[in-house]
């Protein structure tokens, strides 16, 4: 690796990092904060609509930042095929967010545990909108992630701002997820703008029928990234059909600290992708680095849950504090068996293009988590919801392993 791609190679660490940390201090100062002002009840009805929300968002992230990534690391120089990604992607996330908000709506209508938190789904469906605007997967291609983190730091001090300014009382839970999409819409209102100016973008809408071509030729890209992003929030989401809202806020938690704990390989994962499709020879120095952190990251969650959780969240109820604990102690091998996924499936499979081979591992591994979810959930509630999220991505892990070490037998 000579100085210019070292150079940018430790650029785009730095400023995914930047990202990472500037979402770790968010949820380090904001959710105690929070939970103090709105009480762990609210707070777990909060968690149980976004969860569902970011379900939906992350469908209108239709894979891009694999498919996308990939094509505008590849001919992002020129001017004419990155005008035609654009409006792509621009164009399919205008058909899904439209056909997202008229399913948001309808489920409102139709069914009670959702008519009950009509006003907050009624907020959250700004996040979804403010999203269409979001192009990190641009910058994620064009090698250009340093601007990320100043865009993530506007949205992230406005919505501080926001509620510092109007949550204040318990009842303020509703308007959480609005003060949120405010944020985020502003932030992507002006990274969008930006983008259309400097690299001199035409909108184009494709008609429909193009759109439904793209859906269908990436839909293994979309599964790929959809399900394994989809898995934290649809372990909360469960949980909370299960109807209780503390149990919902011991989930979620127990899923930002593993998130947390994460963050590392989430950003080396990014960095290294991009690099890996260009020179594949260094697979074998990313995996070795990304499984080495992973490893070590594993065991600190473990260690670190009893000292840091009672101070960090200010909770006086020890037995939720205990719960807490509880939780994040079981999700502990989740960075562990992330970093394998990255490095055996995204910075592997995917690079030798098993892209299907990886969307069938990944449907198989979380059938068979949803299933032990759906019978444990109900009677067992977030530790369901954790038994749910180890089963599937350690089978993820497992089949990525196996299938990478047989990869000249692949079909």
């Amino acid at each position: 690796m000579n100085s210019k791609n070292l150079y940018q190679f430790l650029e785009n660490i730095v400023s995914l990092f930047s990202v990472k940390v500037i979402d770790l201090a968010l949820a380090v100062l904001l959710i105690p904060y929070l939970i103090l002002k709105v009480g762990i009840v609210n707070y777990g009805r909060y968690a149980f609509v976004i969860s569902l929300v970011l379900l939906l968002v992350n469908i209108t992230n239709y894979g891009f930042n694999l498919t996308t990534v990939r094509d505008l690391a590849k001919y992002g120089k020129d001017t004419k095929k990155l005008n035609q990604l654009f409006n792509e992607v621009f164009s399919v996330k205008i058909y899904l967010t439209g056909f997202l908000l008229m399913l948001l709506l309808i489920l409102i209508l139709t069914i009670p545990a959702f008519s009950t938190y009509k006003l907050l789904f009624g907020f959250a469906s700004f996040l979804i909108i403010g999203d269409l605007f979001s192009l990190r997967w641009f910058f994620l291609g064009v090698e250009k992630m340093k601007y990320i983190p100043a865009i993530n730091l506007v949205a992230t001090l406005i919505y501080v701002l926001l509620v510092v300014l109007f949550i204040k009382q318990p009842k303020d839970f509703t308007y959480i997820i609005l003060v949120e999409a405010i944020g985020i819409t502003i932030a992507g209102a002006i990274s969008f703008t930006y983008i259309l100016l400097e690299y001199k973008i035409k909108i184009q809408l494709l008609p429909f029928v193009k759109v439904q071509r793209y859906l269908y030729d990436n839909f293994s890209s979309f599964i790929i990234l959809f399900i394994p992003s989809m898995l934290s929030n649809a372990a909360v989401f469960m949980v909370g059909l299960a109807g209780i809202p503390t149990n919902v806020s011991i989930m979620q938690l127990g899923v930002k600290v593993a998130n947390a704990f994460s963050t590392i390989n989430a950003v080396l994962t990014k960095v290294f992708y991009a690099m890996v499709n260009r020179k594949p020879h260094i697979m074998k120095t990313s995996f070795t680095v990304l499984i080495s952190i992973g490893i070590i990251l594993s065991i600190t969650m473990f260690l670190s849950a009893a000292i840091f959780i009672k101070p960090w969240l200010k909770i006086d109820d020890l037995e939720i504090v205990q719960q807490v604990i509880f939780s994040i102690k079981m999700l502990s091998p989740t960075p562990f068996l992330m970093a394998v996924i990255s490095a055996y499936g995204v910075n592997g499979l995917l690079v030798y293009g098993k892209d299907k081979l990886v969307g069938y591992i990944i449907l198989a591994s979380t059938a068979l988590g949803l299933l032990l979810g759906f019978f444990l959930i109900p009677k067992y509630t977030y530790i369901g919801g954790v038994v749910f999220l180890l089963t599937a991505r350690g089978l993820y892990a497992v089949l990525s392993i196996f299938f990478f070490k047989n990869k000249t037998r692949v079909p």
